[in-house]
């Protein structure tokens, strides 16, 4: 595992060594309880119906865009989020987002393992706390077809609204979390894919 620190971003991505072994491991732990064993962090796999609810997608078509996106589930239990980005009528961006079936613990790392395309994604996280169309949000840059560990503290993520940061918003707490979203901005039109398989929490 070669691990690299993010100049323009505090959080920190691991590059994931994938064979054999590696695959049927992450396969095996698709349906396992939440918690690890010690009970030091807690597991959730996108694809799990036990873990989330149905996945949304949301693009700026409700803003009159014309981008257009799609989930599905691959034979290795990832969750496929791709689609086209299209800047025409002013749109720009694509998203999806789920809601947790379990209450998050009090922890404080959030690592998320996905593979994308080189493009830059939003990890998206919203709490009872916020108001309506307010996200936490953190910068996610992905290596092409390159399986990656991107690991986050609470001071990692700043409030949004429709892409404008918010002031004076209450600090994040991984444990009053409820939904997480994906989402693929910053005008970056043409086709796009990300491979989302597990997000950890730990204490």
């Amino acid at each position: 595992m070669m691990v690299s620190h993010n100049a323009k971003n505090r959080h920190v991505c691991r590059t994931i060594q994938v064979g054999i072994a590696t695959a049927v491991g992450v396969l095996s732990l698709i349906g396992q309880p939440v918690w690890s064993a010690s009970e030091d962090n807690m597991l959730f796999h996108f694809t799990d119906p036990s873990h989330f609810t149905e996945w949304n997608i949301n693009n700026d078509t409700v803003m009159g865009g014309i981008s257009q996106s799609q989930i599905k589930q691959n034979k290795q239990q990832a969750l496929i989020f791709s689609g086209h980005v299209s800047l025409a009528n002013n749109g720009g961006f694509a998203s999806t987002e789920s809601t947790f079936l379990h209450q998050i613990a009090s922890t404080s790392l959030l690592t998320l393992t996905a593979k994308g395309d080189g493009k830059t994604y939003q990890i998206r996280l919203k709490t009872p706390n916020l108001s309506y169309g307010e996200a936490y949000v953190a910068n996610v840059n992905t290596q092409a077809n390159t399986l990656t560990q991107h690991t986050f503290t609470p001071a990692d993520f700043t409030v949004n609204f429709r892409g404008r940061k918010v002031t004076n918003a209450p600090s994040l707490n991984f444990e009053d979390i409820d939904r997480i979203g994906f989402l693929v901005a910053q005008k970056q039109q043409g086709p796009f894919i990300i491979e989302l398989h597990s997000v950890q929490f730990d204490r």
